[in-house]
């Protein structure tokens, strides 16, 4: 049974329970059969989505950074327990040590 079979099974068994609490509703197309001369029976469908507050308007594109190392530089532990720090790779052997 395919996934559009199985909803179209469902809503008929909802309309009629519907019907089974005294709505006058046809069970195969779920048209409400309002006989009240009244006010007209209110529209009861529900939103396709609900709108929630992580929507964020606009169009943002991501930040590209740029990693180029200049010429005569290298990237390493500056000190013992340092970061990441851009240095001279004429100090990269000796880096982290006392001369």
């Amino acid at each position: 049974m395919t996934k559009r079979q199985k909803l179209k099974k469902l809503q008929k068994k909802h309309h009629q329970y519907i019907k089974s609490l005294g709505v006058d509703i046809d069970v195969d197309s779920g048209v409400i059969n309002s006989r009240f001369e009244g006010f007209d029976f209110p529209n009861l469908t529900c939103r396709p989505s609900v709108p929630t507050s992580d929507n964020i308007a606009g169009v943002a594109t991501k930040k590209k950074y740029a990693t180029q190392i200049p010429a005569g530089k290298t990237i390493s532990v500056a000190y013992n327990k340092g970061p990441y720090m851009i240095v001279d790779a004429k100090d990269f052997k000796t880096m982290g040590r006392k001369i």
